[in-house]
């Protein structure tokens, strides 16, 4: 009968031990930037973004931190009030995640000092997401804001 015990107690914890919890997945907590931004939930980005993210590359004097983040949010989504993004791809390879996706949206007020034109753009991006205890500390990204350019009519074919 201990025995028994014993074998079921450690059954019970080598299962608890093998099942890493979601929070702590690299590629979970990567796929929650994409959500905050799908869902324009701004407190999404606080729980996952490290007090000191660094977005990589960003302009001269922009502040780290999830209220950059959120910023660059209002910014899209003021610009583009349906903007949405997929994910396409995630490979992941220790703490870094690399995702591919998809951006679209509607520019229905100025971006980037341009003045809204109504049209929908859809491009591709690529970003790396760093994540250290948790939370993400430093995004690479690039965006294939020529191509968007060009569909919102902002740059000739």
């Amino acid at each position: 009968m201990k025995s028994l015990v014993a074998l079921i107690a450690g059954s019970l914890l080598t299962a608890q031990a093998s099942a890493a919890p979601l929070s702590n997945d690299p590629k979970h907590i990567a796929s929650q930037w994409y959500q905050a931004f799908a869902r324009h939930d701004a407190k999404l980005l606080e729980s996952i973004l490290a007090s000191s993210w660094v977005d990589i590359p960003s302009p001269p004097g922009t502040p780290h931190g999830p209220e950059a983040a959120k910023a660059a949010m209002t910014m899209l989504v003021g610009a583009f009030p349906d903007f949405d993004i997929k994910i396409d791809d995630v490979i992941q390879e220790g703490n870094k995640v690399v995702v591919r996706s998809t951006i679209t949206g509607t520019q229905r007020q100025t971006f980037a000092g341009l003045p809204a034109t109504g049209r929908s753009m859809k491009i591709q991006a690529v970003d790396i997401h760093e994540i250290e205890n948790g939370k993400i500390v430093r995004t690479w990204h690039t965006e294939d804001w020529m191509t968007g350019l060009r569909q919102l009519g902002h740059l000739p074919r």
